[in-house]
């Protein structure tokens, strides 16, 4: 478990990430133009619980920015609503060990895809737009 600050300082080739195209549904989570938000799709991991009965829980993940050095927890999918900047996202669990940074702005959505299962297949003319993670993956749209 991390603690409720972490070191903010990402090394400047951890992969930045930027909003996404917007798209239909996009008002819904989107309450203020001046904030941005962001959306993580974290990764899968096994728990086993009472009786061996094996359960899959996704990870949660810490945010923080370099500004206030404060750290805010943010849980799977739920988009987390921010003020315009850029921030590193480290994972809770102990499936993904790779630092993020990402930039949010303004009335837009950051979406942050660790996670197989609910990364989307991408066209070949997006993927010159995306970012990649250290293990290949796509795991988000380049900043604009």
């Amino acid at each position: 478990m991390l603690p409720m600050a972490f070191p903010l300082h990402a090394s400047q080739h951890s992969p930045l990430v930027g909003p996404r195209p917007p798209k239909a549904g996009d008002e819904k989570i989107i309450r203020s133009p001046s904030q941005g938000y962001l959306k993580i799709f974290t990764p899968e991991r096994q728990v086993i619980e009472g009786d061996n009965m094996h359960v899959w829980i996704q990870d949660n993940y810490r945010v923080g920015s370099k500004a206030d050095g404060k750290a805010r927890t943010g849980y799977y999918r739920r988009p987390l609503a921010l003020d315009p900047g850029t921030y590193v996202v480290a994972i809770s669990g102990d499936t993904y060990d790779e630092e993020i940074r990402v930039s949010i702005q303004p009335g837009q959505i950051t979406s942050v895809w660790l996670n197989d299962s609910d990364r989307p297949k991408f066209t070949t003319a997006v993927r010159p737009h995306l970012v990649r993670d250290a293990y290949g993956d796509y795991i988000g749209y380049r900043p604009r």
